[in-house]
């Protein structure tokens, strides 16, 4: 094993990569990996730009006066293309790798560094190890939600949230920056990386979204003194590092008056919404289609109980008049009877 730094028109990008299997060029392999991994792809060539480079060497093997990649192919194609986007594979992409070349900062390397392998076997080894998996420890070894997110408190980055733009933003607007002085973002990022540093400067990320905790001028003063801080290397990356020195550094600027406190708190007015009652009144039941003749059983049973009260009424009314009827005969034939024999 041995790194040298190769120019980028040495390297081959894979045409037998395992992602896809043997193909006929280079040609082919560069149009698979945006025919199915194209948002992918633009993603990690915007990423390089922004960064200035690749972190990871790619893993070559030399044939002939090239050299194939084995492990990287995705990055040595994009900085490919970048170096010249006429190759990309369509119109679209063409035109999204001229623009990102003319957004790359300072001089375009034409060359990189690379890990070159001559034993295949060893590279076989390497990708196995990187690419199959945990293998029970053996493998590269994936980060589950809890180690991403400590992480990401530890650093500041991957969080959907940009915390030093915003601040820079905030700050050009109150016409507060350091002079012509950039200020290291990833280093303010990495300062502010958690909400406890946060709220010890006044300020709030929670849920992805900035918002003042502390009085806004108090705040500004505070931000435009650590921006000011961060661009004239009163403090580098090494005085962020890691949690202590973090404390100490935001410590250092309390002592001094620097950083709002709990006077300067924010006062949040409460508002009381009247939700309006809902209406208590029945709905009318709906009503269910006839499908026969016989009305249905619900409906014979209201028509039963309000026509039961009346019948039973005419029916009292029917027996008494008989039983009047009865007596007056009864009465009459006793008259007659005593009339006879009287």
């Amino acid at each position: 094993m041995s790194y040298h730094v190769i120019s980028l028109d040495l390297l081959t990008v894979n045409r037998a990569n395992d992602r896809h299997g043997e193909l006929d060029n280079e040609t082919a392999a560069i149009a698979w990996l945006f025919n199915n991994r194209r948002r992918q792809m633009r993603n990690l060539a915007k990423d390089i730009v922004e960064t200035g480079g690749i972190f990871e060497p790619p893993l070559v093997h030399k044939v002939g006066s090239a050299y194939v990649v084995y492990d990287g192919n995705r990055r040595v194609t994009c900085l490919k293309l970048i170096a010249r986007p006429r190759k990309a594979p369509d119109a679209d992409l063409q035109k999204f790798f001229v623009t990102l070349k003319s957004e790359w900062k300072g001089t375009f390397p034409t060359k990189i560094l690379c890990r070159v392998e001559t034993d295949r076997d060893k590279i076989d080894d390497i990708l196995f190890r990187r690419h199959t998996g945990t293998q029970s420890g053996v493998g590269q070894s994936t980060w589950d939600g809890k180690m991403k997110t400590t992480f990401i408190n530890r650093t500041g980055k991957g969080g959907k949230l940009n915390l030093a733009d915003e601040i820079e933003e905030r700050l050009a607007q109150a016409g507060k920056l350091p002079g012509k002085r950039k200020i290291p973002r990833s280093n303010l990022n990495r300062l502010l990386s958690a909400e406890a540093f946060r709220h010890r400067v006044g300020i709030s990320a929670a849920k992805g979204r900035f918002e003042y905790i502390r009085n806004e001028d108090k705040v500004i003063d505070a931000l435009a003194r650590i921006a000011d801080d961060l661009a004239n290397r009163a403090i580098t990356l090494d005085d962020v590092w890691d949690i202590d020195r973090k404390s100490a550094y935001l410590d250092k600027l309390e002592s001094e008056g620097v950083l709002p406190t709990a006077a300067d708190a924010v006062k949040k007015t409460s508002k009381t919404k009247t939700k309006a009652q809902p209406s208590r009144s029945k709905k009318p039941a709906k009503e269910t289609p006839r499908t026969t003749l016989i009305p249905p059983r619900r409906l014979r049973c209201s028509v039963g109980r309000s026509l039961a009260a009346p019948t039973r009424h005419l029916a009292g009314a029917a027996i008494q008049a008989r039983t009047q009827r009865s007596s007056q005969r009864y009465r009459c034939s006793l008259s007659c009877f005593a009339r006879a024999f009287g």
